[in-house]
């Protein structure tokens, strides 16, 4: 086996993107720790990275549940990291709530990343790199999402979308489709908001979120019968080459590998692409003060404190506070 080098931490890392990702950064002779849920897919896939020849490090964590987040961090240890890829997320129709008490999509695919993403900064060497899978169904002229009804997102403020019941009516996002959309404009703000204080630190870690387009090869369409699943695949792996934003996982793992190691997105800052094409965000994810609200809140809302991070965390509104809410 090849000594270990700084590694990376996929969530997500045991199916579809996640994995494909994972072994193809171990390909590449990258250590890999292996983000999932479930113990025994985890520790297959790294026993199957190991056969590679590369080290692999198990991260067992269920991200519904932030107590658990902070049990998998500490029992990882100060492990050195060239790179992070905040992969795992969840579309649900269903309105449910996480362990904590806040709704799950936003809870899964926001909250949990940004204690992850905060926990190991201080573990990423120089020019490390973070990647975090958003989504072009932020973007409100994107047709292919419109067609497939996911509804443009609708910012309300972070509070009230962590936390619907306490929210103004107005406020609350009933669609879980739309709630999805929007989970992943808040996963670009997200970015924009850890690559700027990364350079308040001055450190030399590249941050970038993208879309890594519809792939029917995974499974994005879970809730539906297995039967149309199996059409839906069918179907959409003839449309793949012809319609645009549609790709297949192994195409955009080989994205994401390619600005986890490649020596062209060392220094660039923040991006956000469509594949590996840079292209500017919705207007909403290049507003500042969403950003700002988007980070003092979920900091508040892990129950983040400044002795777990070395990033400036600032002064956090409180719980209760639904300020800055917006609509778009």
């Amino acid at each position: 086996m090849m000594s270990p080098d700084p590694a990376v931490l996929i969530t997500g890392a045991t199916g579809g993107l996640g994995r494909r990702t994972a072994l193809e950064l171990a390909r590449r002779g990258r250590s890999v720790v292996v983000g999932g849920r479930r113990r025994d897919a985890v520790e297959g896939l790294c026993s199957e990275i190991a056969q590679l020849g590369v080290e692999a490090t198990p991260f067992v964590a269920d991200l519904a549940s932030l107590g658990d987040v902070r049990r998998a961090l500490d029992d990882l240890g100060d492990l050195p990291l060239h790179g992070v890829v905040a992969n795992a997320g969840i579309n649900t129709t269903r309105d449910q709530r996480s362990v904590d008490g806040y709704e799950l999509t936003f809870a899964v695919n926001v909250l949990s990343h940004q204690l992850l993403l905060c926990r190991l900064a201080g573990q990423l060497v120089d020019q490390a790199r973070v990647v975090i899978v958003a989504s072009g169904v932020h973007l409100p002229e994107n047709k292919l999402a419109r067609r497939c009804g996911i509804p443009a997102p609708r910012w309300v403020g972070a509070r009230s979308l962590a936390m619907p019941d306490e929210a103004p009516a107005e406020r609350r996002l009933d669609n879980g489709r739309q709630r999805y959309s929007t989970s992943k404009l808040a996963n670009v703000l997200q970015a924009r908001g850890l690559q700027q204080r990364l350079r308040q630190l001055e450190k030399t870690a590249d941050v970038f979120a993208i879309d890594p387009g519809l792939m029917v090869d995974t499974d994005l369409a879970r809730e539906l019968p297995a039967a149309l699943r199996g059409v839906l695949r069918a179907v959409g792996r003839l449309a793949t080459p012809f319609v645009d934003n549609m790709r297949l996982s192994p195409i955009a793992a080989g994205h994401v590998a390619a600005l986890v190691e490649e020596p062209g997105w060392r220094g660039k800052g923040f991006g956000y692409l469509d594949g590996d094409l840079v292209v500017p965000p919705s207007k909403d994810a290049q507003r500042d003060e969403l950003m700002e609200e988007l980070w003092h809140d979920s900091v508040a809302l892990t129950g983040l404190q400044q002795e777990e991070t070395c990033l400036p965390l600032g002064e956090s509104a409180r719980p209760s506070d639904f300020r800055l809410a917006s609509s778009s």
